[in-house]
Formats: structure tokens, sequence, C-alpha cells
């Protein structure tokens, strides 16, 4: 099993190299959607058309440079959602989502694409139970 986090538009959005972000910590990076597409369709999930792979940890810096991004990439009436999801057996079924907007977005929301949530699974398959997917829509 393994996650993909995604960033999802209704439009085409510039990629970012961790480069363009030398000499500050953690690893903030939007990259073309690749290694897990197939994967990530197989889940069926409703997604907005342009998806890239995000990369980001749970810090200030990548916050900031996520904030930052979303701010000059969509205008108010926009949304993007942003995906947390398991590929392979083991993630749930059906996507948790969370709604708010970019004001709102601060460090534990990021904690939302970074944790691991669980779900109960109801086959008694997996004891502790399903790894939740996730999705963040926010409005600009």
């Amino acid at each position: 099993m393994s996650r993909v986090i995604l960033i999802a538009a209704d439009k085409e959005l510039p990629l970012r190299d961790r480069e363009s972000a030398a000499g500050l910590p953690c690893g903030f990076q939007i990259a073309e959607h690749r290694y897990y597409r197939d994967a990530a369709d197989a889940l069926d999930f409703e997604m907005k058309p342009f998806q890239y792979e995000l990369s980001l940890e749970r810090c200030r810096a990548d916050l900031d440079r996520l904030l930052d991004y979303l701010r000059a990439n969509f205008v108010p009436g926009e949304e993007a959602e942003l995906w947390s999801l398991w590929v392979g057996d083991g993630g749930g079924t059906r996507p948790r989502r969370y709604r708010g907007t970019l004001s709102e977005f601060d460090l534990d929301t990021l904690g939302m694409l970074t944790e691991i949530q669980y779900e109960p699974d109801l086959t008694g398959e997996f004891p502790e139970g399903l790894i939740s997917q996730v999705c963040l829509t926010v409005d600009a």
C-alpha cells in the first residue's frame, strides 16, 4: 500500500521543482501525476480533471509555500482539491470530504493530508481498520 497526495483543479497548473525552494527546510513540490496515476484512477473517485502529485511535509515552510501557490494560481470563486489517497489493499472505499477557505487553511488542516486516519473495516480483513481517503476542497 502506498500513499499519493494530489492537487486537482479545473485548469492546468504550473509545476514546481524542489530546487525552486532550495535552502528552505521540508520539500514542497508539484509534479506531473504519473507514477500512481493508474492506481489512483482505479479508485474511481470523482476528481477535478487536472491532477498533479503534491509533495510536502507538515511544516510551516511547506504550508507557506502551498498557500502562496494557491493564492498565485486560483482566483476567488475557483477551488482546488487536495487529495490524500492510499492505493493498494487497505484503503477506504469512500473519501472523507472536507471544505474550507484558503484563509482557514493552517497546519492542522495540512495534517489531515499528511497523517494516517483510519475507519472501521466491516469485513474484519484489516484489524486496525481501512486507511481513510481524504479530499480537502479549498475555496480561493
